[in-house]
């Protein structure tokens, strides 16, 4: 005891680690975030501008904010924290009417290029700080130099009249040597192609008029969804006319906050962006002094796959206006409602929609983007709450189906007629499920309570209901495993001594084949056995114990659900069309769970093993969340709709179609005759010996052991020579493999309870 507490406080001393070097790390950065800070004190609108937007530029913004036929009256959303899915294009014409305003400046000398390098490269604090606000950026880029470079060169800048007197010293001025390859800027992605975006937005109120908009932006070519280009954004959000201007940069890069004021297109904006920006450094700086003190924690974010680029992206947004017809009034108590719930009653949410132009001055790209579609935040959430809500009365359905079923199959005979494998594969959808939904509560924050109380549903129904009724199927049918492994071994010993004997005729053969062997010794003649009355002594199986079966039954299950799990994570990394082939591959397994039942009747010659209500019912709620997802335009993850799910559908429709013709028809009504496995007939031809062996005294081995009374085992006279009369005749008695002869209706009620012989315990195969 004592040595295991000695080994625990050493552990928990390794993982405290050395706080020292995080602290300092830590208090660089704060210094910086503070150096950044006074920089951005010291900005006046119109000076120094890094990147002066060109002339077409200015008149693409013209059109995007202030629209012919704009109503003076319209009002936005204040806060459109959310996401944005569209398309954008790249327009060659505004791109190359920017290469003639600012033509590319030639290569300077070998030995000007250290300044653009040394711009390039610094220190990570600041950087690192801004991952942890999950402002999208990550390791690598520069910030110390850089942030000095500019500084000083704000501090030297001479403002009022003398301001226009000053020479502007830019960045491209600075990084010449980086224009002179365009293309190597662009990187691998093909912009000249068309494709689509989505753009996740968080904002945060800065100001009365200004919001901080902070998120992440992503590139995506229309045939190629593997990669694409994801940028880190931030920018200013002013509330009441629905502007945005924003920076979007590389991931792996960095840019100062304050370049945001080179956006502004007057006076006033620029103060009421510097007052935001102001706002959002104090936020920042409370960030870092906090994980300094241990009140908070420092969190990066996750690497997504994007192609190399340098390109900086000018990103100006203009929120669609909401019809006039709704107060502004009302759009401020929705939002209120949606920030702080009380239940007071709001409008339906209007629509939300946005217009984009892109420019990147240093790559030289123009894009634009019309009418992306938004969803907020909030309205996500209330889908989220309908879909959990949607799988947990699912999955609810499915338990009281599945215990319909159970109680259809009290009896032994009834679950040897059910299929493992159709029970298992329901299972396994269903712990997907309830991993999928625990997951997603876990890793987002304010789903956690709808999508566990959808994930407790699923829990039920595998752990309670689902395993448990496997289990009962499988000790049921170990009696049918065994016996098939017996038969074999006796089916090859039978052969053995054929072949030795060489004394086998043709009726003998016929009747085996329906027949399993019998020991010679115990055959009458015509080659059937003798129906005994003693007792024989059924082989022991030292496996055969209700915690043998558990072991096999949950390690096999959870063996295959860990490998299925691990296959799934290779299709998650894996490309697009990778994960589509093998997601409608696992698809077409997993929903073909009534094949294994199908087989199951025809290889036993078996009908109504399933309650119909379970089978439509599965069929049914089974397919709601993948139509959902791939058929539903308007679904929660927001995929596009489709096709090869109505395939499904199909699919599954055609297995449940022969699942009750085989109830209405026949199990093998689909099946030649000649490909039809033998089953056992319980109603075999006894010889005419028997019947006079039953006359001359030995009737007592014709009585029932069930009933005690005598059996009828052929018709008199002439009736015999009818095949209908004598078919008749065959219908009073039953045979079982093991020799014993019963009443067909006693035997048939046992089996209903047992499929075992009421005489020496052996399996009986199922009718």
């Amino acid at each position: 005891m004592r040595g295991g507490i000695i080994a625990l406080l050493i552990f928990l001393w390794l993982l405290s680690g050395d706080e020292g070097p995080r602290l300092d790390h830590l208090q660089k950065a704060l210094n910086e975030l503070q150096d950044e800070a006074n920089v951005s004190g010291n900005r006046t609108f119109g000076v120094n501008v890094s990147y002066p937007i060109p002339q077409s530029v200015s008149a693409e913004l013209t059109k995007l904010f202030q629209p012919e036929g704009r109503d003076p009256r319209a009002h936005y959303y204040h806060n459109v924290t959310g996401s944005f899915k569209g398309d954008w294009s790249f327009d060659e014409g505004i791109a190359a009417n920017v290469d003639q305003e600012f033509p590319l400046p030639p290569a300077p000398p070998k030995d000007e290029t250290k300044n653009g390098t040394a711009i390039q490269d610094g220190g990570e604090s600041i950087k690192e700080i801004t991952a942890s606000e999950g402002e999208g950026t990550k390791q690598g880029g520069g910030a110390t130099t850089a942030l000095a470079q500019e500084a000083g060169e704000t501090n030297n800048t001479i403002t009022g009249d003398e301001a226009t007197e000053t020479p502007v010293d830019t960045i491209e001025d600075k990084r010449a040597h980086f224009l002179e390859d365009v293309e190597k800027f662009r990187g691998p992605f093909q912009f000249n192609e068309s494709g689509s975006f989505t753009f996740n937005i968080k904002e945060t109120k800065a100001t009365e008029y200004v919001n901080w908009v902070k998120g992440s932006w992503t590139f995506r070519h229309d045939d190629n969804e593997d990669y694409g280009i994801a940028l880190s954004v931030q920018g200013v959000h002013f509330v009441n006319n629905g502007t945005f201007y924003m920076w979007g940069i590389p991931e792996q890069e960095w840019m100062p906050s304050w370049r945001i004021l080179d956006l502004m297109p007057n006076n006033a904006s620029f103060a009421l962006a510097f007052a935001a920006l102001q706002e959002h450094y104090q936020k920042r700086i409370k960030v870092i002094e906090d994980i300094m003190e241990g009140h908070d924690s420092l969190e990066y974010p996750e690497a997504s796959l994007s192609e190399p680029s340098s390109c900086h992206y000018q990103m100006y947004m203009q929120l669609g206006a909401i019809n006039p017809s709704v107060r502004s009034t009302a759009i401020k108590d929705l939002e209120r409602e949606w920030a702080a719930p009380q239940g007071i009653s709001t409008i339906k949410p209007p629509h939300l929609n946005s217009t984009l132009f892109i420019y990147s001055p240093n790559c030289r790209l123009t894009i634009g983007v019309k009418k992306a579609e938004g969803m907020k935040r909030e309205k996500f959430y209330a889908k989220a709450v309908n879909y959990a809500g949607m799988a947990g009365t699912v999955a609810f359905i499915q338990v009281f189906l599945l215990v319909r079923q159970m109680e259809y199959t009290p009896t032994p005979s009834g679950v040897s007629k059910v299929s493992y494998w159709t029970i298992a594969l329901q299972v396994f959808i269903d712990s997907y499920l309830c991993m999928l939904h625990l997951t997603t509560g876990v890793l987002i924050d304010f789903l956690f309570i709808p999508f566990v109380a959808a994930s407790f549903f699923s829990f039920v129904l595998v752990a309670i209901f689902g395993m448990r009724y496997m289990l009962v199927i499988w000790r049921i049918q170990r009696p049918e495993r065994r016996g098939r492994r017996t038969q074999a071994a006796a089916a090859a010993a039978a052969a053995a001594t054929s072949a030795a004997s060489n004394s086998t005729d043709d009726n003998t053969a016929n009747t085996a084949a329906t027949t399993p062997a019998a020991r010679p010794a115990d055959t009458m003649p015509g080659g059937l056995p003798f129906p005994v009355t003693a007792a024989r002594p059924t082989p022991t199986d030292d496996t055969d114990s209700p915690r043998s079966d558990m072991q096999a039954l949950y390690g096999r299950f959870y063996w295959m659900l860990i490998i299925s799990l691990i296959t799934l994570y290779k299709i998650a990394i894996s490309s697009t069309r990778v994960q589509n082939l093998m997601i409608s591959v696992c698809a077409l397994c997993l929903f073909s769970f009534w094949i294994p039942q199908i087989v199951r009747n025809v290889t036993r010659g078996s009908k109504r093993g399933l309650n119909l209500w379970f089978v439509l019912g599965m069929s049914a709620t089974r397919l709601v969340l993948p139509v959902y997802f791939y058929g539903c335009p308007e679904n929660l993850m927001g995929h596009e709709p489709t096709p090869w799910i109505w395939g499904l559908v199909v699919w599954v429709a055609l297995q449940v179609g022969v699942l009750l013709l085989q109830d209405w028809l026949g199990p093998r009504f689909f099946v030649p005759k000649k490909y039809l496995p033998p089953i056992y007939d319980y109603h075999p031809i006894l010889p005419a010996s028997d019947e006079e062996s039953t006359r001359s005294g030995r009737a007592h081995q014709h009585d029932c052991a069930i009933c005690l009374l005598p059996i009828d085992t052929a018709a008199q006279g002439a009736a015999r020579l009818s095949s209908v009369v004598g078919s008749l005749g065959r219908l009073n008695y039953m045979m079982t493999p093991c020799g014993h002869l019963f009443h067909t209706d006693c035997l048939e009620k046992w089996m209903r309870i047992k499929l075992e012989c009421p005489h020496c315990r052996a399996y009986l195969p199922f009718v």
